[in-house]
């Protein structure tokens, strides 16, 4: 049984924090890591921080700008009218590039893309014995043929008009089957056994000791980033490390500006301030109580809280949900819930004679020790005690232990910064297809739909079920800002994984 902890993650900033240096006209960009990443194989890697150095080392059919996904190896994209054949013509002179031992190296070292090879990488992700995470992503395809050097067809089970944002994923980058065989099992275990075709190459891996070097494979840089730098730094050093000059930038959950010299900021809403419930357990598997107890907390609209001072937020969505390549948060505007305009005493004594109580069973509220929202919890829960009676224990702990006692159900309501496994609007809504019928045939419905106006009005429904239900309650959002030296520019950062693309970054 799925449960709501499955989609309670807050979002991976600690894998990735982001320095500078400029010597000899060398410009460099230099990223920090907690860990760092030793599986560099596309077609099974989940880790953000491996990832990020694909982004950088590859070029893939199509990829994510600012959110738009746009064309890059793919020279001509033409999609049947039926929705399930692509038929993709790739640019030619896209060459490999190879680091490793001079016998491999003077075989695959400027060896051009062919169609075949993102065909071998498809076709690797569908098969069982590699055991690729990204096979639900895929499972779709029926199959995936090259027609030519350059050009490939892929046909679709069934139409999915969110299969080009697919071939964005790091899992679609090509993989020569010549070099795979070569690897004997270690494919991207090392610089020696990566081949690679993007603007930059994995010049230098030190996993013992944290440090790593991407360079540029481009003949004449001109003003364009030459290296990229990998270093290993705590989570909690980055903005240190940064006035130190020791990192070209960093990110940060704020809700408060902060400005430093020579910088540049981009921010975006990266995970949704919620109370949430477990629904597993009887008191808060009832409607009226969760939507009494909610009253408080929705949008901080009856919470006593300073509105000018907080990031309101009303959608169960966080803002860097896509759906085909647009943010969910421009197509759906959440209406204000119905419960709002009743009387939460009401509402609570009506959930408690449903249940034959006149008072909530003994009930703990888990609560960050690390937000700074904690005020806000805190005087919403005495409205709890003022309003309606109902007196809860409160356990404050670090975002990361409430995530664990969530995982394990250990717990009776909580106060958290949520975000889902994915990009997608599944990500939150499969999270309560357990919980209510209505919401479970939407979302299958909008699964299955081909047309994505259609798709988009059963997730609205679904979502508006889960709004109107009380089954989360959306408060406010939090905002994560990325800080960078303001030298460089054209950077672009993909808004859930913060993975940073700097392929196309210039130096001035």
């Amino acid at each position: 049984m799925k449960k709501l902890f499955t989609f309670i993650y807050t979002l991976c900033l600690c894998a990735i924090v982001t320095g500078c240096s400029s010597a000899g006209g060398i410009s460099t960009f230099t990223v920090a890591v907690e860990k760092m990443p030793s599986n560099f194989d596309p077609q099974i890697t989940n880790d953000s921080r491996a990832i990020m150095v694909l982004t950088n080392v590859f070029d893939g059919l199509f990829e994510k700008r600012d959110g738009q996904i746009v064309k890059n190896i793919a020279e001509n994209c033409e999609i049947s009218a039926d929705g399930r054949t692509y038929t993709i013509t790739i640019k030619q002179g896209n060459l490999y590039h190879y680091k490793g031992d001079k016998e491999r190296r003077d075989v695959f070292e400027g060896m051009e893309v062919k169609a075949e090879d993102f065909v071998f990488a498809i076709n690797r992700i569908l098969d069982p014995k590699t055991h690729s995470p990204y096979y639900d992503d895929f499972f779709n395809v029926e199959s995936a043929v090259a027609t030519g050097d350059y050009s490939l067809v892929i046909k679709l089970k069934k139409a999915d008009f969110n299969f080009t944002e697919k071939l964005c994923m790091p899992a679609a980058y090509p993989c020569s089957v010549k070099f795979f065989n070569t690897c004997g099992g270690a494919y991207g275990l090392s610089v020696e056994n990566m081949l690679c075709n993007g603007p930059f190459k994995l010049n230098y891996l030190d996993t013992e000791n944290g440090n790593a070097t991407i360079v540029s494979t481009r003949e004449d840089d001109g003003d364009k980033l030459s290296r990229i730098r990998l270093v290993q730094v705590d989570a909690g050093s980055q903005a240190e490390k940064y006035l130190a000059d020791e990192i070209s930038g960093f990110f940060t959950y704020s809700t408060q500006d902060v400005s430093y010299e020579d910088t540049q900021t981009m921010e975006y809403e990266s995970a949704n301030i919620s109370l949430v419930f477990n629904m597993n357990k009887t008191m808060f598997a009832n409607e009226n109580i969760r939507k009494a107890l909610g009253w408080y907390a929705y949008g901080f609209e009856n919470s006593g809280a300073n509105k000018n001072a907080v990031a309101v937020h009303t959608s169960i969505f966080p803002g860097t949900i896509t759906l085909a390549g647009e943010y969910i948060t421009k197509l759906y505007t959440p209406s204000v819930p119905a419960y709002i305009s009743v009387n939460p005493k009401e509402m609570m004594n009506s959930g408690l004679a449903q249940l034959g109580k006149t008072k909530m069973d003994a009930c703990s509220i888990l609560m960050p020790s690390d937000s700074i929202y904690t005020l806000i919890f805190e005087n919403i829960n005495q409205l709890w005690q003022k309003n309606l009676g109902q007196f809860f224990t409160i356990e404050y702990l670090p975002v990361s232990q409430i995530k664990e006692r969530i995982a394990k159900g250990e717990f009776d309501m909580a106060f958290l910064p949520v975000s889902p496994e994915n990009d997608t609007v599944y990500g939150i809504l499969d999270s309560f297809t357990t919980f209510d019928t209505d919401v479970a045939n939407y979302t299958a419905s909008a699964k299955a739909n081909t047309n994505q106006a259609n798709a988009l009005a059963d997730i609205k429904k679904a979502a508006n079920i889960v709004n109107e239900k009380a089954m989360i309650i959306p408060m406010g959002s939090e905002k994560t800002v990325f800080y960078y030296r303001d030298y460089f520019h054209n950077i672009y950062i993909d808004p859930f994984t913060s993975i940073i693309n700097l392929k196309y970054t210039t130096v001035k």
